[in-house]
């Protein structure tokens, strides 16, 4: 339901066309939205929550550019707000008959005359998205700091280094791939650097010959 709400959103941003990655993110967060609500709701209304949960996330696709955050996974849409949905959602469609099903745990919510629990899911969200905020900025100005003095704790690489591909940063060999036939056969990197996209296959030079690019 999660990859449903996110691909509709995606259809109607799109002009019709979805993205397969967008639909594997909507699994995520539909996910991600359900975990404050397992053991509270009946299937259905979890079904409910991943549909809303998945349309939320998809709706906030320029979140990262708003909140001025260089990731490409996604973390805190998915995750932060997903969690943040959930937790909502899950003081409106709490059901004490579901949560009574241990036998000793009352949990009603707003469907069953609380809502009283909504305030309270709404001061918790507020509570641990405050603590979480602070603590990830303590910790990335210990990042920050810490990399002038200790080797691999700096807080990103260089640009050199992401353009040339973390693993040649971080690791002995290339993890992920082996980057460097391509690098033989194009000529893509000299002394270090990029110098430009490959050539097409024969195309024509300016006194009219092929070039020599060959296709990897």
């Amino acid at each position: 339901m999660g990859s449903l709400g996110w691909t509709i959103i995606g259809m109607i941003q799109n002009k019709g066309k979805f993205s397969a990655i967008g639909a594997c993110e909507g699994a995520i967060a539909g996910l991600v939205g359900i975990t404050p609500a397992a053991g509270y709701v009946s299937v259905w209304l979890a079904a409910v929550i991943g549909l809303v949960t998945g349309m939320v996330c998809s709706s906030l696709k320029n979140l990262n550019e708003w909140i001025r955050v260089d990731e490409g996974l996604d973390v805190f849409k998915l995750h932060g707000i997903g969690g943040m949905v959930g937790a909502f959602l899950t003081g409106i469609f709490a059901d004490n008959h579901i949560s009574m099903l241990d036998g000793f745990t009352d949990a009603p919510g707003a469907i069953n005359g609380n809502g009283m629990q909504v305030a309270k899911q709404l001061a918790d969200i507020c509570a641990i998205s405050s603590y979480s905020f602070t603590v990830s900025l303590i910790l990335v100005f210990i990042l920050k700091y810490a990399g002038k003095f200790i080797p691999g704790m700096d807080l990103r690489v260089s640009e050199e280094d992401e353009i040339r591909g973390i693993d040649t940063h971080e690791f002995y060999e290339e993890e992920i791939g082996d980057w460097s036939l391509f690098e033989h056969s194009h000529g893509l990197m000299e002394g270090g650097k990029v110098s430009g996209p490959p050539s097409p296959p024969n195309e024509k030079s300016s006194e009219g010959k092929e070039s020599d690019s060959t296709t990897v």
